[in-house]
């Protein structure tokens, strides 16, 4: 995923377009097995504004997880945006860069954006996935899954701070 930016810094484009897809089979992260179904697809520009130079990626993929209420697999699309400021060559302080979210270094005139993407792509994903918006899970007390059926569990969720008061109040 190496960008050549050669017609771009020389002056000849003034806007430089780029698309292309990144294949990555999963990823684990602390525990998290997540498939990605289909390659990462990713577009974007080089382009200068304020006369600065800077880099606008759309990014998009389709991830396959556990639903973390009913566990059943769930398979989502996100999509993301990321940007930032282009720097030629990597420096020793970033202080001069702490108004941007993302600053990318280019060396050579060649600009390398995997690992911005990867990182992106693993920070757009949610804490929890579900398989979707409206999910029940399941009992906490049967483990019925909710979403199918409709269990017969009393939920008696007492605030142990409270429970001594219940005896105040006896069942008749």
């Amino acid at each position: 995923m190496i960008i050549d930016l050669s017609s771009f810094l020389d002056g000849t484009n003034d806007l430089l377009h780029f698309e292309e897809e990144l294949e990555i089979d999963s990823l684990n992260l602390d525990g998290r097995d997540i498939a990605i179904v289909e390659p990462i697809k990713y577009e974007g520009e080089v382009f200068k504004i304020d006369g600065e130079k800077a880099i606008d990626i759309r990014i998009s993929y389709v991830y396959n997880e556990i639903c973390h209420r009913c566990l059943k697999p769930a398979t989502n699309e996100i999509k993301t945006i990321l940007s930032g400021k282009l720097v030629k060559g990597k420096e020793e302080t970033d202080r001069e860069y702490e108004g941007y979210d993302e600053v990318f270094y280019y060396e050579d005139d060649t600009l390398d954006i995997r690992e911005h993407i990867l990182n992106q792509v693993i920070l757009s994903l949610p804490m929890k996935s579900l398989c979707n918006f409206d999910c029940k899970g399941l009992c906490s007390t049967c483990g019925a899954d909710l979403n199918n059926t409709r269990c017969n569990c009393i939920q008696e969720n007492i605030d142990p701070r409270f429970e001594k008061l219940k005896n105040f109040f006896p069942k008749n």
